[in-house]
């Protein structure tokens, strides 16, 4: 019993796995399947199959099946008001305990200044936040559209009716963690001399599997 459980921490120390949906080992076979398994941070298996040999200390990997961490080709959900459409292509599973969201958004009326909101502003909004099914709330650490990334504000010129991809990226999302409640994307535009007087879009959409 004491080389199984010796084995078996060596397993998921090697694999660096970052949540596990679904854990099986089987004594009499020596299998361990793992779901939901992250390599260096940064390459997502959907599982992960195992053969553990509990007498020499050693494993064979029978099974890796990559995660799909692609985004949906269609709309899943959209919002427009004041000019602005933002349209939601669903989440994934990007690296260890990350979460990217997916967005295109387009000016209907006018070229836009667009100012993708990353932080909470008190007083003023809340910022792109998101929960997860066990209602923990999570700030975006990055925002990324066209060639630009940013941590706090990210800022573009919208031209009218030519459509932008806009993901945000979530870490240390908690491992056990099945999918998200609530993703609210915010942007701003038409401002004036302070953020007080811009307009703002928020984004409301639920149910989404990662």
């Amino acid at each position: 019993m004491r080389n199984e459980k010796i084995m078996l921490t060596l397993c998921l120390m090697i694999m660096s796995a970052s949540s596990f949906a679904i854990v099986n080992f089987s004594t009499s076979t020596g299998a361990l399947v793992m779901r939901d398994v992250v390599v260096d941070d940064t390459t997502v298996y959907d599982s992960v199959t195992l053969q553990l040999n509990l007498a020499n200390g050693t494993f064979t990997i029978l099974d890796a099946t990559l995660k799909d961490t692609s985004f949906s080709k269609n709309v899943i959900d959209s919002v427009a008001e004041n000019g602005l459409k933002v349209d939601f292509y669903g989440c994934a599973l990007t690296g260890k305990n990350q979460i990217t969201c997916m967005t295109k958004i387009v000016a209907i009326n006018d070229n836009l200044l667009m100012h993708v909101n990353i932080l909470q502003i008190p007083n003023v909004n809340g910022g792109s936040r998101l929960w997860d099914n066990l209602s923990n709330e999570y700030s975006p650490s990055t925002a990324v559209a066209l060639d630009k990334t940013s941590t706090a504000n990210l800022q573009f010129n919208l031209i009218q009716g030519i459509p932008v991809e806009v993901k945000f990226i979530y870490n240390s999302i908690k491992s056990n963690a099945e999918s998200i409640s609530i993703f609210q994307p915010q942007f701003y535009f038409n401002c004036g001399y302070n953020i007080y007087s811009c307009t703002f879009l928020n984004g409301n959409f639920t149910d989404i599997d990662f």
